[in-house]
């Protein structure tokens, strides 16, 4: 949820010995502390840690040239470390046999952790802006070359990630850049690129990742971009793409392209001109975007939606619709933002179990013109609906009560009031510059969400003195509540024996009293020292 289809990262630096020996890898601060038990003196230059020294020792074969381990190899304390510092939160063991009742979750995990350190630790990024030649005075392709004898340094590099905003540059690359043997290439372009030179694309390079304005041949065919452009129903198939984003095109090209990539897995059109059957029937899409697409119809719109089947992700955002149908049997994540034409009946309707049963994460972020949506599903966890400045106390009320299995919910800039927030599972609740909000309603959310963490009620200045009680709230923020009275802080500390984290500013009394006086566990931050 957190990366967008084109957003990678990337891991290049110099320094530390990964993987590739081109980048660090860095571990969450809590699997460092259990890991640093293991490690009881700080490690002296020169000396070798407990696991660098398994590895030095323990044989690696070689297959197709590169070389494989195991965690199995390693000896049992080790990788119990190793896989505790990985998947610690998730290990819940119940019964005398020890069965693990998170196993799926696990191998999940350890999958994705797999994946990550691939794309991250194997990684070479070049942004065509950073200067590599510039230095020594040297053109396009003297830039180039030494690039080729930056990427020669590292012969085990997997993935090769390019940002062009420079068409010279482009060119150079496209006769001159030497990418080791079975190296995948994802290429962003922020310019218009004909037919001909992603065919070259294609032919020279394993393309899995392609961010695209492709240049629309001209009526006048004597242009230069008539000539250069080509067709775009000519293109390659290439099956190893997997990620497309296409920028300000037609439905021609989107057919052109969906024809020739026979194993995408993820889609984006942004900003594009369709106003027919873009043809998108891929059976292995999974992921599908739709920003700006504001030339569709309804009725087109939900067609288009019908015939994706697989889809496991759908992002709707800045489209002129209304009311549209989904109805997927795998959808998880559900984003139709900054759409204020959306109505009410859609809204319900989308989240009706029946239409779509796996439905896990939902956002609906801006969508202006919401004002009383039946939000109800049973598998819904998170819920986003910032900016939804109409919703109605009633319509808030009734997502909490309705969605059993509610986790997390945002409702910045809200216009709730005395809404009842009632949700035995909810551990997350952002309520930040809801200006309307009472002390009643904060008192009764804190009544009845038992398992609240997290709390944001910044910016809320009608609050004056809510009852804040809570026994495990972790976390709350009450930064430019300048109404808030004293009284209610001091009840804050007393009432709330669990607290880590409280953020005070612009409130008119000593905020620093509570730094002085609370308890050395909960850290008080005051003013603008964030």
């Amino acid at each position: 949820l957190k990366h967008s289809c084109f957003g990678w990262a990337a891991c290049t630096g110099a320094g530390g010995e990964g993987p590739c020996g081109s980048g660090t890898a860095t571990m969450p601060s809590a699997r460092a502390a259990a890991l640093a038990v293991a490690v009881p003196r700080r490690p002296q230059p020169g000396d070798k840690l407990p696991l660098q020294q398994t590895l030095a020792t323990v044989p690696r074969p070689e297959i197709d040239g590169e070389v494989q381990w195991s965690l199995l190899e390693l000896t049992a304390p080790i990788r119990s470390q190793i896989f505790f510092s990985m998947v610690g939160d998730l290990l819940c063991y119940s019964g005398a046999n020890e069965v693990n009742i998170h196993l799926d979750s696990l191998r999940g995990v350890c999958r994705e952790l797999r994946d990550q350190i691939d794309e991250e630790c194997l990684t070479f990024s070049y942004d065509d802006t950073c200067g590599l030649a510039d230095s020594l005075g040297g053109g396009v392709y003297d830039e180039v070359r030494l690039l080729n004898v930056w990427l020669q340094r590292h012969p085990r590099l997997r993935y090769f990630e390019c940002l062009l905003r420079n068409v010279s540059k482009f060119h150079a690359l496209l006769t001159s850049l030497e990418l080791p043997p079975g190296a995948r290439c994802s290429f962003v372009f922020e310019f218009k690129v004909g037919a001909e030179e992603l065919k070259q694309l294609f032919q020279r390079f394993r393309v899995r990742r392609l961010s695209v304005i492709p240049d629309e041949p001209r009526e006048d065919s004597t242009s230069k971009q008539g000539k250069s452009g080509g067709s775009w129903n000519a293109l390659p198939e290439d099956a190893r793409l997997h990620m497309l984003c296409l920028r300000s095109c037609s439905d021609e090209i989107v057919r052109a392209f969906l024809a020739a990539s026979p194993r995408l897995q993820g889609l984006q059109l942004v900003d594009s001109r369709l106003l027919g059957d873009p043809g998108i029937r891929s059976a292995n899409l999974a992921n599908l975007s739709l920003t700006g697409v504001v030339s569709m119809p309804d009725e087109q719109f939900s067609k288009l939606v019908a015939r994706c089947k697989g889809l496991r992700s759908l992002y709707i955002s800045k489209c002129h619709i209304s009311h549209v149908q989904v109805a997927l049997p795998h959808l998880e994540l559900l984003s139709v933002t900054h759409c204020r034409q959306l109505m009410d009946q859609c809204v319900t309707e989308l989240l009706q179990p029946s239409n779509n049963p796996s439905l896990r994460f939902l956002d609906l972020t801006e969508d202006k013109g919401l004002v009383s949506p039946s939000i109800a599903h049973p598998g819904l966890e998170i819920a986003w609906l910032m900016h939804c400045q109409q919703l109605t106390d009633h319509a808030v009320s009734q997502l909490f009560q309705n969605c059993p299995s509610l986790t997390a919910a945002n409702l910045v800039q809200s216009s709730i009031e005395s809404a009842l927030i009632c949700s035995p599972t909810l551990r997350t609740l952002e309520l930040t510059t809801s200006q309307k909000l009472t002390d009643q309603a904060v008192t009764q959310l804190l009544q009845n969400a038992p398992s609240l963490l997290f709390l944001d009620v910044g910016h809320c200045c009608q609050l004056l003195e809510p009852r804040f009680e809570h026994k495990s709230l972790e976390t709350i923020l009450l930064s430019f509540c300048v109404n808030l009275r004293e009284a209610a802080i001091v009840g804050l500390f007393a009432n709330c024996p669990a607290l880590r984290y409280v953020e005070l500013a612009v409130c008119m009394f000593d905020m620093t009293r509570f730094q002085r006086e609370c308890s050395p566990k909960c850290r008080v931050v005051v003013n603008f020292d964030f």
